[in-house]
């Protein structure tokens, strides 16, 4: 806008939508899915804390998911109150990975919870606050991860910026949620 033009609603309303677009992320957020490209590789370790077992596998190279990787990781994330296994959401993978590079992390997630079967997600939410009743836990699609080695809010604040889904930050439980869905935080 040039200081001789009409000062307009419409002008006021395009800077307004200008100034929040360009604050609304941080500096260093990563566009939604852009990373992906660029791994040679990709690898997860993961303990589940309920189970006591460990993954330590590559489940994408050579341009590929390793599908018996995929599997075995469904395993290790099945919910251990009904020992039910779903599918994994490939990119929920993909987005732990590349958040456990870039925290720099030398020790695995500690899963805390993974798939829930529509029983065990039902249970939880009549006694536990925060519980969504169609929680993305219940297709594949969510994590809920700490790291030994670094803080939650440092986990928090890296997913956060990666916006690549939802991520929930429960440092009384000593968690973080991250899922692929919609991107917001709690």
């Amino acid at each position: 806008m040039h200081p001789s033009d009409p000062v307009t609603r419409r002008t006021i309303i395009k800077a307004g939508v200008a100034l929040i677009a360009s604050t609304a992320a941080p500096a260093f957020a990563y566009p939604r899915q852009n990373y992906r490209s660029v791994e040679a590789i990709r690898s997860l370790h993961l303990h589940n804390i309920h189970t006591g077992e460990s993954i330590k596998t590559v489940y994408w190279e050579k341009g590929s998911y390793n599908t018996e990787a995929i599997k075995d990781i469904a395993y290790i994330l099945r919910d251990y109150r009904t020992n039910d296994m779903y599918d994994i959401e490939p990119r929920l993978l993909d987005v732990i990975s590349h958040m456990h590079r870039l925290l720099g992390s030398h020790k695995p997630y500690e899963v805390i919870s993974g798939y829930r079967s529509p029983r065990t997600n039902e249970m939880l939410y009549e006694h536990s606050k925060g519980v969504n009743p169609n929680s993305l836990h219940m297709y594949g699609k969510a994590i809920d991860v700490r790291l030994n080695d670094r803080g939650l809010s440092s986990l928090r604040h890296t997913a956060m910026a990666m916006r690549q889904g939802g991520v929930g930050y429960y440092p009384a439980s000593g968690f973080v949620h991250i899922d692929v869905g919609p991107v917001k935080h709690w």
